[in-house]
This record gives C-alpha cells, structure tokens and sequence, in this order.
C-alpha cells in the first residue's frame, strides 16, 4: 500500500497529510472510484496525531478508498475554532486535486467521506457540517463528542471535564457564552443540508459516552436528515475501539473493524 507521509495542506507545521492510496485496480467503465476519506484523529484535540489512526486509514485502503490522514493545529498552537478550520481546508484542498500530482485527482463528484475518532469524531461532524451534503458524502463519527459543554452523562474521565478545559478550547478565562458553545458543538448545527451521520460507539464508553453520538443522531433526524448510531460492547477504556498495545502496535477490535467495513462499503 503506498503512503507518501507528511504532504502539506497549508503553511502551517501541523497542516501536513499522509496520502494512503489504494493498490491500482482495473474498474468497470463508468464506475467511479469511491469517494475519498479525509481522517481526523483524536487526543482530546491537544494530543497525538495522524499516525495514530493508522489502523483506520489501512482498512479504508482494504476497501478500496483513498485517505488523507491529517494533522491540525491543537489547542496548544490556536483554540477553536483552528482545529475545524484546519481540517476544512484540508477537505477542499483534497477536493480541489491539490493532491492530483501524488495520485489523488478530485473527485468526480465534487465529494468527500469525513471520518474521526474521539476529539475527531467531534471535528468531522464540524467539518461535514461546514462543507455540507454537496461536498462531503458522508460522516462517520467513532465516539466523537456532540458538544463541549460538560452533561450529566459526562465522567470525571472525559477530556471536557478537565480543569480548565473551557479556557484551553476556546483560548479566554471568562465563561463562554451560549453562542460560542453552539459553534462548537455539531448537534446543536445540523441543518437540512447536512451530509448523512454514521455514529460508532461502545456502550461502555466513558471517555466519550454513548449520549453524545445519541443526541447527535437525535439532532440530524430531527433536521431531516439520515443518521445512525452503530453500538457494540467494548471494553471501557481507550473507548473501546482497540486491541491491546502502544500506539505502534495496536488494532482496531474485530467488532469495530467490521462495523466501520461496512460503513465504508455503504457510504
């Protein structure tokens, strides 16, 4: 499988990609290529990168799909809204064939599939929401908080119970007000023009709860728009979603893998 590592997006030292493509394949004339994936990892928005979510973008590459797995800027470098912004641009830079010299052409359609994991479960909503059904195919959200405002759902384990964390996303010390919490929370957005949800979440979850992809769904129904929550019983650390080791050497769960297969085929 090829990858070409740390393609820039933009100037920014974190706006960087790895283009994973599929192996070539002959296809049947008129059939299109699926529509790409554009992949944003997770980290409570201020941690890991691209690299970690490798696992996902192998599988998507299994499926025939082409992935532009992202960095963006953490909460450390700019606070929202910098992180949605970057992984915006990193979408209509893939959609403008900015990656056409590396084997990646626009695509046909003029769309993308959004994909993230925790924090980027949370982004990829935000970025579907900001591109909309006419440029993104689809978003599947693995455990991706619906909101950064705390709930009762919400654990002591969770990243938005940190202390501080309010003044960390959002870069000032005074409470946010009601408008910059809906900027960023993708439930409280969804408009009939919204690309179609797909949530994957563990039942167990308690870095993420299930509740969040619950009233995410809940809010693209009540838009009109189509939306699932896909649940399987994982462990309850790490949300779930993978297989004992460090972050070189793990995989996702057999359970996961094949519910996220199956989106990708469906998508």
């Amino acid at each position: 499988m090829p990858v070409l590592r740390d393609l820039p997006y933009g100037a920014s030292p974190r706006q960087l990609g790895d283009l994973h493509l599929p192996e070539r394949r002959s296809s049947a004339a008129g059939v299109a290529a699926p529509a790409p994936v554009l992949l944003i990892h997770g980290g409570g928005w201020n941690s890991l990168s691209k690299e970690s979510l490798d696992p996902v973008a192998r599988l998507a590459v299994a499926e025939g799909r082409a992935v532009f797995n992202i960095n963006y800027r953490l909460l450390s470098h700019a606070p929202w809204p910098a992180c949605r912004d970057d992984c915006v641009a990193a979408a209509r830079f893939v959609l403008a064939g900015g990656l056409a010299a590396q084997g990646l052409c626009a695509p046909a359609d003029g769309k993308l599939l959004v994909v993230g994991a925790s924090a980027g479960g949370h982004l990829a909503m935000a970025t579907g929401l900001a591109l909309g059904a006419a440029a993104c195919a689809g978003i599947v959200s693995l455990a991706g908080p619906s909101r950064v405002s705390p709930g009762p759902d919400d654990t002591e384990a969770s990243a938005i119970r940190v202390p501080d964390f309010l003044a960390t996303f959002f870069g000032f010390d005074t409470p946010p007000s009601s408008a910059r919490f809906a900027s960023a929370s993708p439930a409280a957005l969804v408009t009939a023009g919204a690309p179609p949800l797909l949530c994957i979440h563990s039942r167990n979850d308690r870095l993420v709860p299930p509740a969040h992809s619950l009233e995410a769904v809940a809010a693209w129904r009540a838009a009109g728009v189509g939306a699932r929550c896909d649940f399987f019983d994982g462990p309850d650390h790490l949300h779930g979603f993978w297989t004992p080791g460090d972050l070189t050497t793990r995989d996702l769960i057999p359970e996961v893998a094949e519910l996220l297969r199956h989106a990708l085929r469906s998508a």
